[in-house]
């Protein structure tokens, strides 16, 4: 069990972070506008750069470790190196949040303001990369293609699609209006 746990969790992330660099990538400007909006780091644009190459470094050094024989060490590192990186974005967010302030998250394509959604998927990631980590012995390593990997596989790509959409599909921009009652007849009420 702690294999399926591990394996997951771990790949889950690795995944996450490429995803996530991709993004950046694709909308460079992105994260150091949503900085300078944030108000709180000094040059934005330099810290912007800094956190990509943070997650492009971590998770192609974390694809390097899956392929590697080496009873998970290499992997473990770059888990807590993850898991350290996203507890930061956790608590960025809810300070930001703390502050009352609603604006960009930054964190992919799609404009979507920090929430407790944003949060909450950092806070997750980071409790993966942490398990990933204290369990990266027991990671099934890409060479090793067999059925528990696909299943593996296919619960990592779920997870880090279900993950990478949640802050936008739990976005309610018109939140602060009470929904319409409906009464007899479909009249409002």
């Amino acid at each position: 069990m702690s294999t399926l746990v591990a394996s997951v969790a771990a790949y889950t992330v690795l995944l996450t972070l490429l995803v996530a660099v991709g993004e950046h990538l694709s909308r460079p400007a992105a994260l150091a506008t949503a900085l300078a909006a944030h108000r709180v780091v000094p040059a934005p644009a330099a810290v912007a750069a800094v956190v990509i190459a943070a997650e492009g470094l971590l998770g192609a050094a974390g694809v390097l470790a899956l392929l590697r024989d080496d009873g998970g060490r290499l992997l473990g590192v770059v888990l807590a190196g993850g898991a350290a990186l996203l507890a930061g974005y956790a608590g960025y967010g809810l300070y930001l949040r703390s502050t009352g302030r609603a604006v960009p998250c930054g964190c992919s394509r799609v404009e979507v303001p920090m929430s407790g959604w944003v949060v909450a998927r950092a806070a997750t990631l980071a409790g993966a990369a942490l398990i990933g980590s204290l369990l990266s012995g027991a990671v099934l390593p890409v060479w090793r293609a067999d059925a528990a990997l696909a299943v593996v596989l296919l619960a990592a790509a779920t997870f880090t699609a279900l993950l990478a959409h949640l802050p936008a599909a739990m976005h309610q921009p018109n939140a602060q209006h009470p929904p319409t009652r409906v009464g007899r007849g479909g009249v409002p009420g």
